[in-house]
């Protein structure tokens, strides 16, 4: 999911950048520090389990200085619901201090990436993903559209679904997620797709 978005918001990037834009995928463990500017457009996505984010991705997430990156970001889920997964990843990610403008939850039949047979949807919602990278591009587009600091255009703080406190019972142990996982599943409703917010 994260290297078509990134290659998509590329693609879109690159119709209207006079220099050349390149990319690069990493794990978020792997990044230290600094290693972001106001001129780095960043993807942050992680799948979301149980309606949560990983502790070892938040933990690796909460180690790297944004420096106002203009930032996307995405979680995956296969469940009924990716839960608060993407409200905590923008704040966590804001805290960090990225500038996140955009924010999607796709969804992913991991039976299907599998290759099981029992399966009738698609492995990844891969049409929603390059509708939102290109609406994130001219996002990006129209933020950074002037070279003089003081007249280009903020950001308004972007709203994602979801709400605080959000829930711990997931970390505490294999026994409580399973659990948890069966309550979320009979609680929430099928999402039929994928979706987002700019």
């Amino acid at each position: 999911m994260t290297g078509r978005l990134v290659s998509e918001m590329a693609s879109a990037l690159r119709e209207c950048s006079p220099e050349e834009i390149r990319t690069e995928c990493c794990d978020i463990r792997e990044v230290q520090g600094d290693g972001f500017d106001e001129e780095t457009v960043a993807v942050i996505a992680m799948p979301a389990y149980i309606g949560k984010l990983p502790l070892p991705g938040i933990e690796a997430l909460r180690s790297v200085s944004g420096g106002k990156a203009m930032t996307v970001t995405a979680v995956s889920y296969g469940g009924r619901s990716y839960g608060n997964a993407l409200f905590e990843l923008r704040d966590i990610a804001e805290e960090c201090g990225f500038t996140v403008i955009g924010a999607g939850a796709f969804a992913i039949s991991y039976m299907a990436k599998r290759g099981s047979s029992r399966s009738s949807l698609p492995a990844m919602d891969t049409a929603a993903i390059v509708e939102f990278g290109k609406a994130a591009s001219g996002k990006i587009r129209r933020l950074g559209g002037c070279e003089i600091e003081g007249l280009r255009i903020k950001p308004a703080p972007l709203e994602v679904k979801g709400r605080k406190p959000v829930h711990k019972i997931s970390r505490l142990s294999p026994g409580a997620a399973a659990i948890a996982q069966e309550l979320l599943e009979k609680l929430s409703f099928r999402r039929k797709s994928s979706e987002w917010f700019l």
